[in-house]
């Protein structure tokens, strides 16, 4: 018999304990390829976040606590007065101090409404507007269409005052489709036509004409934000912010990108934290290793006493030590790598707020076999040294 196949027959006749040494580097291995695809799509998720803003702007009410006071004493804090935004804030906007920035101005008015026996968030906006500022809404279906014919560009249709856009996920929480009538409100509308999916909230959305929904929800001239979009990425957007600001002291004015640089930080965080947490765990697989390695010389203290014996040198004996650790660390990787793929595919969008799918990183296989099989045998040096340095006259006197 030749080294590897005693490396091989030791592995098959010590099947449980090299099945937990293994799962020690599978647990390790998958932790630390999970936390990197989860990183990874973080990363990806922010990049084309900040390029979907540019250097956008939104403009909310802006919330004010109320003070109750009795004979000139202050009481408590028992109210909010919210601050409306209403279409006279718009004319304001154009001709604020950073009026030359101004490329795109989308007003938004959202509010709940029944459809049938569901409640759905319905969002009224001017169409062109709106969908200009977004080119990313895309349609997948359009009423008046035939089998086969172009989808139009949707900033350049014109929604009818009975249209709806559908997000994909409304219209199939709806069973609706293109065409098709829905009551909203007690209003017969139609759905012009359907978004093809994001991989975010707008899913959920349902979109109509400003105006209409203003009538709908009884709030005529109301707004609940409006979205204001620069000419230029480059352009300065806490400048611009603070230009809207003053010019519209009853507002809160939010850079939107600001948002994304926040949640850049939240990512080097987790990030942080993700690689504590696999060292960690490495470190445990690595006693794993270590312990499970140290038992199996001590149990083959005459076997390796007779191969001595016999005429294998010391390097013959560390040779078997390394290539069974070497096996199942391989094997330990290769599971690793795709329970850690699975793990953040189906668990990362949910563990760090992900919009959207985690695809496989095949660049990370290879990696994850290297830091298997090198954290073996590295951590088998010991156990290989030890078994090298029996003497063969104990090892053997004891059978």
């Amino acid at each position: 018999m030749n080294i590897l196949q005693i490396a091989f027959s030791n592995l098959k006749r010590r099947k449980m304990k090299m099945l937990f040494l293994m799962m020690g580097l599978v647990v390790g291995v998958a932790t630390v390829v999970a936390f990197l695809n989860i990183i990874q799509a973080m990363n990806i998720e922010l990049g084309d976040r900040i390029d979907e803003f540019g250097a956008n702007v939104v403009i909310l009410p802006k919330a004010e606590g109320v003070e109750m006071h009795y004979s000139d004493t202050v009481v408590s804090d028992l109210t909010f007065d919210v601050q409306k935004l209403t279409m006279e804030d718009i004319p304001k906007i154009y001709s604020s101090s950073v009026q030359e920035y101004i490329n795109i101005v989308s007003p938004k008015l959202v509010g709940a409404v029944h459809v049938g026996k569901q409640k759905v968030l319905m969002v009224g906006v001017e169409t062109k507007k709106e969908f200009t500022q977004k080119p990313w809404f895309v349609l997948k279906q359009q009423a008046g269409l035939t089998t086969g014919e172009k989808v139009g560009e949707l900033a350049l249709l014109d929604v009818p005052e009975d249209g709806l856009v559908l997000g994909s996920s409304a219209a199939e929480a709806l069973k609706v489709g293109v065409g098709d009538e829905l009551i909203v409100n007690n209003e017969t509308f139609h759905v012009f036509g359907i978004l093809n999916e994001l991989g975010s909230e707008e899913d959920g959305l349902v979109y109509a004409n400003l105006n209409v929904v203003q009538n709908l929800l009884n709030r005529p001239q109301e707004l609940s934000m409006i979205e204001v979009s620069a000419y230029c990425n480059s352009c300065p957007i806490e400048e611009i912010a603070m230009g809207l600001e003053e010019a519209l002291q009853n507002t809160q004015v939010i850079p939107m990108r600001q948002v994304a640089l926040y949640r850049e930080e939240t990512i080097g965080q987790f990030s942080a934290f993700g690689l504590v947490l696999s060292g960690m765990v490495l470190l445990v697989a690595a006693l794993v290793v270590l312990t499970t390695m140290i038992s199996s010389v001590n149990e083959r203290t005459r076997e390796i006493g007779i191969f001595r014996a016999i005429g294998f040198r010391r390097t013959h004996i560390m040779q078997i030590i390394f290539l069974e650790a070497g096996m199942v660390s391989i094997l330990g990787g290769v599971v690793g790598y795709f329970m850690g793929s699975f793990a953040a595919i189906y668990a990362g969008p949910y563990l760090a707020q992900i919009q959207g799918n985690i695809p496989f990183q095949k660049e990370l296989f290879l990696p994850a076999v290297g830091i298997s099989t090198g954290l073996a045998i590295l951590v088998s040096a010991y156990p290989a040294l030890k078994a090298a340095r029996l003497d063969p006259a104990e090892a053997i006197r004891f059978i």
